[in-house]
């Protein structure tokens, strides 16, 4: 169960996002005809994580006082949400989370979960880069930065629709790592070089997530490329 975990997220949400928790390990229920065809040859624990995810989804929906609807499955295998709606789905280390918003109030949202574990040695030059690794040498570094990195590609994909590879990105942890910094090595527009998304760290139940969410300020512009 991910109680503490949960709860501490919600704590750090603005206004306007809801979080909902499903499990991923419960039985094959609540998916629409539109969503279920991209699970029709999945294995069975694929079937389960996908069906959570658009339980928790669908539930964050209601949170925010709004219908459930559809969430199917992209050629890009990224959530095509419902109009006027953004979100994120993450499932891993035995949970799944759902964050929703709308779209006039938030540009993104970014959710990763991992295991508080160390990341295995022969991915560390994968994920990160030369300077992520002079930067942070804790035993759980790796794995903090690789899911910041996920959070963070989640978050600006809806409007970017580009993929990041993990040296696209530098990370900053926090000296408490309660928070981190992700700043783009090139150019993703509508992202330019250099910009740099803030977000939450949280360790709880032996998970390791990772939260991002891009306000639409009234001052800032983000061409909406949802497909």
């Amino acid at each position: 169960m991910t109680e503490a975990l949960t709860a501490a997220l919600r704590a750090l949400l603005p206004p306007g996002v809801a979080l909902v928790q499903a499990d991923p390990s419960a039985p094959v229920t609540g998916l629409l005809p539109q969503e279920a065809a991209a699970m029709a040859r999945a294995v069975p624990a694929r079937q389960r994580e996908f069906a959570a995810g658009r339980r928790a989804a669908r539930a964050a929906m209601i949170t925010l006082g709004l219908p459930p609807a559809p969430i199917p499955q992209g050629g890009d295998r990224a959530p095509v949400w419902p109009d006027g709606l953004t979100g994120t789905i993450s499932h891993g280390a035995g949970t799944c989370l759902a964050l929703v918003a709308r779209i006039g109030d938030f540009a993104g949202l970014g959710l990763d979960l991992e295991p508080a574990t160390a990341l295995p040695d022969d991915l560390m030059d994968t994920v990160c880069t030369t300077q992520d690794r002079a930067r942070h040498t804790s035993a759980l570094a790796g794995r903090l930065i690789f899911c910041a990195k996920e959070a963070t590609y989640k978050a600006q994909y809806s409007q970017s629709r580009q993929l990041l590879e993990f040296h696209d990105l530098a990370v900053t942890l926090s000296p408490d790592v309660s928070r981190f910094t992700a700043t783009l090595l090139r150019p993703c527009p509508p992202f330019a070089e250099g910009t740099s998304f803030s977000g939450h760290l949280v360790i709880e139940d032996g998970i390791i997530a990772a939260l991002i969410t891009l306000p639409r300020e009234s001052n800032t512009v983000f061409p909406d490329r949802r497909q």
